[in-house]
């Protein structure tokens, strides 16, 4: 299973919408297509998404309960590990 880990920032992507961006060699090294299910951790906090495709870039979803389950907001640099999520869904 590929895992990576990588820095990034947590940005607003609407008025209460939140995303972290996913450089597009981590999408090509996940070998999974533009929209792979991933297992995402945020200060210790895991869940389970498929990355989204919004204005061409590549982005992690973090909706406002992901965000108080792991203690970030928008505008938090922080690590961010991924790893593709094969588990049935």
């Amino acid at each position: 299973m590929v895992t990576v880990l990588f820095q990034a920032t947590v940005e607003a992507t609407g008025k209460t919408t939140t995303g972290i961006p996913v450089p597009q060699e981590i999408v090509t090294g996940l070998g999974a297509g533009k929209r792979p299910p991933v297992r995402v951790t945020l200060n210790g906090y895991t869940y389970r998404t498929p990355l989204g495709v919004m204005g061409g870039r590549t982005l992690i979803s973090v909706s406002a309960a992901i965000r108080q389950a792991a203690s970030v907001a928008a505008g938090d640099q922080l690590p961010v590990t991924i790893e593709l999520d094969t588990d049935p869904r």
